[in-house]
């Protein structure tokens, strides 16, 4: 009698007490309630480093003309001979040195469709890392008309050892503040992801100054005499320039109770 009456007071309990309990939400709310998201922190380090550029890329122009293709061709040849080894002999490598191929173009008189003469143009490129040969090119562009300085770069040799260590030191800030925050709060903080910011090394006002005067000093314009004079007050150190190097580390994080 007492198990008849025990079947009947389970089955008046309702269905929802004995069912198990039911999940609800969007998946990334589900994500949140079976794995807890991690407390983290992001620390951020930055670094900045300054070096002179110790190389300097010299663009030339060689203009030769001549009544005749071939005359001018020759012409051309030897100009680039004779500054090539102007050039060595002062002590630059052989392989700084490098010449486009040359182009040609007819000149035409104002009667008759034979060209009255032969234009043939060549490029030369030139890496020096001595301001003494910088003044040898100014030179050699002095005396001879057929040749003008049309271009310079400057280029820094330790790039890669520069960034390297603007890198280091960077995330040595980061980790500075991690031992700060671990001391300060009694956490321990895990690494757990790195991403960087590497800005691309970026040449001073002074390059485009030095470059100005020195390729504007070829034209006989009036106002690149005038540029000129404005920066003769202030004449550019003896080094080429200066570039700059940035790095900024965003280091994540976990944090751990002691």
């Amino acid at each position: 009698m007492k198990n008849r009456i025990l079947i009947a007071m389970l089955l008046l309990i309702p269905g929802w007490l004995l069912a198990e309990t039911e999940l609800k939400g969007n998946p990334e709310e589900l994500r949140q309630f079976l794995h807890p998201a991690e407390n983290t922190v992001t620390l951020t380090g930055t670094h900045e480093e300054t070096a002179f550029s110790d190389k300097a890329i010299i663009s030339l122009i060689i203009t030769t003309e001549t009544e005749r293709l071939g005359d001018s061709m020759k012409a051309n040849s030897a100009l680039r001979t004779t500054i090539s080894q102007s050039l060595i002999d002062a002590g630059v490598e052989a392989e700084e040195i490098n010449t486009s191929k040359f182009s040609s173009s007819p000149q035409f008189g104002w009667f008759g469709s034979k060209p009255k003469s032969f234009e043939v143009v060549n490029r030369m490129s030139v890496g020096i890392t001595d301001e003494a040969h910088l003044q040898l090119l100014a030179n050699l562009t002095d005396d001879n008309d057929e040749v003008v300085m049309a271009g310079m770069e400057f280029e820094h040799t330790a790039r890669d050892e520069f960034q390297n260590k603007v890198k280091a030191t960077a995330l040595d800030k980061a980790l500075a503040q991690k031992a700060a925050i671990e001391e300060q709060l009694g956490v321990d903080l895990i690494p757990i992801g790195l991403n960087e910011r590497m800005a691309a090394p970026s040449r001073t006002m002074g390059a485009n100054m030095i470059e100005d005067v020195v390729v504007t000093a070829q034209r006989a314009d009036s106002a690149s005499r005038v540029r000129q004079e404005s920066f003769a007050a202030s004449p550019p150190a003896q080094t080429f320039d200066e570039v700059v190097y940035q790095a900024t580390l965003f280091v994540t994080f976990k944090v751990v109770q002691k």
